[in-house]
């Protein structure tokens, strides 16, 4: 096995642009301009780590949205039964080697599920499929996480890296796994590490009771919708400390980010997808950059109608961008 070390490339306050304060936007208006993490195919990198950077709504409070009857608590409406996709793991195509299983018994329906054993140090995963790639942390605890395979039908490469010191990694395990989706878009459907809920999470249950005798995916993706617009707040505080470094790969607990009612723009697009998703509607959660200043910034992509639709909960129906200032750099 080769064992080559690669160098992680820097990201946060170590990217080659500086970031600028997201706090500073106008309602309805730009945001101050800020860099991306670095995205290329010769080092490697966490996407995602620099969503501080995102443009800053207007208050909730001040937008119009959700009508409906106040604050509704998680598992107050409806009492039914709740049954969503859930990934699977059931072993029969399995790749495993120096302590990784890669269980992609369901990689036709569009993910894979990952784990490593017996590893005390930091270790990550990258996906890649004709030239693209993604990297992704993966916890060195043995639990499986879910990776998506986004980039459609053909074959990938998934490369287990253990870091050596640093930032510097060293090739672990690879595999190559083949994956022929007659839907491409069914990974869209299934709960990621990105985009991670189960039957019982609270962001679950709250769709179920917003969308409580509702049968038509328009009125229920924008009854959800209107929903987080009313309800959630931007967390300037969450924003600032990613943006400083004291808090770094940040990946979204929608449970907490719920809770707490505030968030930054993964959250917001992290909940709206979590949401949609449990009631069997296909949404994207999409980071890019976002016009004039280059801001980059998450958002979502709803498939209704045969299309992709693009909404973003953070800024809210009064601000000014169009769909034409949204550039995509990623998905999951």
């Amino acid at each position: 096995m080769q064992r080559t070390a690669y160098r992680l490339a820097a990201l946060g306050l170590a990217a080659a642009l500086a970031f600028a304060g997201c706090g500073g936007a106008s309602p309805g208006g730009s945001a101050p301009g800020g860099s991306a993490p670095a995205h290329s195919t010769t080092a490697l990198s966490t996407p995602g780590t620099a969503l501080s950077n995102s443009a800053s709504p207007d208050s909730a409070a001040a937008q119009p949205g959700w009508s409906g009857h106040g604050e509704v608590t998680p598992g107050s409406v409806y009492h039914g039964e709740i049954d969503i996709l859930t990934p699977e793991a059931p072993g029969t195509v399995v790749y495993a080697g120096e302590g990784v299983t890669i269980d992609a018994s369901n990689a036709n329906e569009g993910y894979i599920m990952v784990r490593c054993e017996g590893v005390s140090v930091r270790i990550k995963v990258r996906v890649t499929h004709e030239g693209e790639e993604y990297l992704y942390n993966l916890n060195n605890q043995g639990r499986y996480e879910v990776l998506p395979l986004q980039m459609g039908s053909g074959s990938y490469e998934v490369k287990v890296f253990k870091q050596v010191e640093g930032s510097k990694y060293t090739p672990l395990y690879t595999a190559a796994v083949e994956a022929e989706m007659s839907d491409e878009n069914r990974v869209f459907y299934y709960p990621s590490q990105y985009v991670w809920y189960t039957n019982e999470a609270d962001a679950v249950q709250l769709s179920y009771d917003l969308c409580n005798g509702l049968t038509d995916p328009e009125e229920k993706v924008s009854t959800i919708y209107d929903y987080l617009v009313w309800y959630m707040e931007y967390d300037y505080d969450k924003a600032e400390q990613i943006q400083n470094g004291t808090l770094t790969g940040y990946i979204p607990d929608l449970s907490e980010v719920l809770a707490a009612g505030k968030g930054i723009c993964f959250d917001y697009s992290g909940l709206l997808a979590a949401m949609l998703r449990a009631q069997d509607i296909p949404v994207r959660l999409v980071m890019g950059y976002l016009s004039p200043d280059g801001i980059y910034h998450a958002w979502n992509q709803v498939y209704l109608d045969d299309e992709w639709v693009w909404m973003d909960a953070t800024l809210g129906p009064r601000d000014s961008h169009t769909e034409k200032d949204y550039a995509q750099d990623r998905m999951y």
